[in-house]
């Protein structure tokens, strides 16, 4: 069994563990470098909870001890660990640190880094496996709606704005005096919604997927974790890391993959695709939509 055979293992799995043993599985899912670097009990104060959880964990995934489910991840490390969860204040007073320690250039460079890499880690083969089937279904679909609340609304308003300029069938839930969900009324097994969810999860966000679901959308999910509230029951789930060396979680990969998705839809769009962008074009000219430089005058020399 390799890593993600064991990911896919322990997703599954997950919501018939205990509390405690979920607290040690989420850790394992978000963290696997962790499981390998960390000692096992650096690893269950990490996650929350005592030691002995860590190899009940282990025992209830198939493998004689814990030190056999670290040995997995040790085979499959390829980057250094990253740093466990922690609020905001606390995460700010680490990025006030870094920045006494390598000053304001370097501080900016280790988050631009960080962001790169992130991108091209939620571009790699599975990521863009799983783009490629979520452009197919969404391409299907009578409605698509598109739900992101808080910081994640943005990810979610630009892709279904860029969307709009060549399909007239997307819909953004963000009506105003919180309306936003009653966009859902007449959603059925016809219809997908691509929804951003990025930790702290909104509650509102899980509250619509759930009677989506329970209306048989399918679900399109752009979160952080496999065991995310909105990814358990997606059709297809679009993983992106938040962690940033600044104060709080990183939006930009799931603006990324958000791009990318759209942008596949259209590049499979053909003829209909173009013909809709070209007509969106002409509207915007029409209405002067853009600022166009204007032609100075020449000034009288008399």
């Amino acid at each position: 069994m390799n890593r993600d055979a064991l990911a896919d293992r322990i997703a599954d799995a997950f919501d018939d563990l205990p509390p405690q043993l979920q607290a040690a599985a989420r850790f394992a899912l978000d963290h696997p470098d962790d499981v390998a670097l960390l000692s096992m009990r650096e690893q269950a104060r990490r996650a929350g909870v005592p030691p002995v959880t860590m190899t009940r964990l282990a025992r209830q995934l198939g493998f004689s001890d814990f030190q056999a489910f670290r040995d997995l991840h040790a085979r499959a490390l390829r980057k250094p660990a990253t740093q466990a969860a922690a609020e905001y204040s606390t995460r700010a007073d680490r990025l006030q640190h870094r920045q006494q320690q390598s000053g304001d250039a370097g501080l900016a460079a280790q988050i631009g880094w960080t962001m790169a890499e992130q991108i091209a880690d939620a571009h790699d083969d599975a990521g863009i496996a799983g783009m490629i089937a979520a452009a197919k279904l969404i391409e299907k679909a009578r409605r698509v709606y598109f739900l992101g609340l808080r910081s994640s609304h943005a990810a979610a308003f630009h892709a279904q704005y860029i969307y709009s300029l060549f399909r007239d069938n997307g819909h953004l839930l963000d009506g105003a005096g919180d309306t936003g969900v009653d966009g859902l009324r007449q959603a059925s097994r016809e219809d997908v919604l691509l929804v951003v969810s990025l930790p702290p999860y909104a509650t509102a966000t899980v509250e619509a997927v759930n009677y989506a679901i329970a209306r048989g959308v399918s679900i399109v999910a752009i979160t952080d974790s496999r065991v995310a509230p909105v990814a358990k029951a997606a059709r297809q789930c679009l993983l992106v890391p938040t962690e940033t060396p600044s104060f709080f979680r990183a939006g930009t990969p799931a603006f990324a993959v958000a791009e990318t998705l759209v942008a596949l839809i259209a590049a499979r769009g053909g003829d209909k695709a173009l013909a809709a962008i070209r007509n969106a074009e002409m509207q915007l000219g029409a209405l002067a939509t853009y600022w166009t430089p204007q032609p100075r005058r020449k000034r009288s020399t008399s």
